[in-house]
């Protein structure tokens, strides 16, 4: 019997800790050569988009894809599909929309782990819908934080944002007038905008940045949108990102520093190597360091396995009958 989750679902399904270890552990897996994972199929509708993201977890012996489509102007639908690598059945399929921004914030705190310093107590996030809240959830996850200061350019929602911080995560929440406000004595940047359609589209200047930073950029997922400044990647020191590949094709933050010549490809690894210690996150205090995230495919099958066991565990869901025919030869 296969499960189908909605987004209540997986909502109650949903628990940051063991979302970050699902990713990390699929990152290993990465690493160690066990993923089958093509490069995402990104196709253009007459209206919009249809992305289908497939990898294969030969480890934990799971497969399965995401596929998302829609339009910025019509809104996006997202489901992933979960398979048993071995029997080939159909485990699960589940409204994704939640989850993605939940498996974004979980490698957020991947990479904050393994980047900011060990005794960074204080966050700052530009943003304040819901991938803000997913990736502030996972970076209190892997730091103890004491203060978080919120941007947004809507007064009342980073209000709101700053209560829900308070009241969710226990943790002090202010507001700030303007962004590099916000970020001036933060140890640790959470940049999650959708700056579409806006004036000036940049979110987050390298110019506020400060020794010893870590900054956190996951907007910016295709070649049109923007989020950071040429800038931000010159001054970072060390710049992590879960796939080298797609960000030179799909983010229009780093296709514009490389059309400026402030990207340096020497300076980036790739979150895998950080997780097994084949490339280092940090090196001093001092250094500043920057994570640019587009999502990947094993982000999204090793969460959704997560979810789908939880699931389970919880007795949430609806069961359906196999009705994939098997067919032999």
């Amino acid at each position: 019997m296969a499960l189908v989750l909605d987004l209540n679902d997986v909502t109650r399904a949903t628990d940051m800790t063991s979302m970050i270890e699902a990713v990390e552990k699929g990152l290993r897996e990465e690493a160690a050569g066990r993923v089958v994972m093509p490069p995402r199929l990104n196709m253009a509708t007459d209206s919009g988009f249809f992305r289908v993201m497939p990898a294969i977890m030969n480890e934990s012996g799971v497969m399965g894809y995401k596929e998302f489509h829609g339009s910025i102007t019509n809104g996006v639908r997202y489901m992933i599909a979960i398979y048993d690598a071995a029997e080939g059945s159909l485990l699960s399929m589940m409204d994704a929309s939640y989850l993605t921004a939940a498996r974004t914030g979980a490698t957020t705190g991947v990479a904050t782990k393994y980047m900011a310093r060990q005794d960074a107590k204080t966050a700052a996030v530009i943003g304040s819908g819901l991938e803000a809240r997913t990736n502030l959830q996972a970076v209190a996850v892997v730091r103890k934080l004491d203060k978080v200061t919120v941007f947004s350019p809507n007064p009342a929602k980073r209000q709101a944002f700053a209560d829900w911080i308070k009241s969710e995560l226990g943790i002090e929440a202010v507001t700030a007038e303007t962004a590099e406000q916000c970020t001036a004595e933060a140890d640790i940047i959470v940049v999650a905008t959708n700056t579409s359609g806006k004036a000036d589209p940049i979110a987050y200047r390298g110019a506020w940045m400060r020794e010893g930073m870590h900054v956190n950029s996951i907007g910016s997922t295709m070649p049109r949108l923007r989020e950071i400044d040429p800038d931000t990647f010159d001054r970072a020191q060390r710049i992590a990102t879960d796939s080298v590949a797609q960000i030179h094709e799909e983010s229009g933050d780093v296709i514009t520093a490389v059309e400026d010549g402030k990207f340096d490809a020497g300076r980036v690894v790739e979150l895998k190597d950080l997780v097994t210690g084949a490339a280092t996150g940090r090196t001093a205090a001092a250094e500043i360091t920057l994570f640019k995230s587009v999502g990947t495919a094993v982000q999204d099958v090793m969460a959704g396995m997560a979810i789908y066991e939880e699931a389970r565990r919880q007795s949430l869901g609806t069961e359906i009958p196999d009705f994939l025919d098997l067919k032999t030869f």
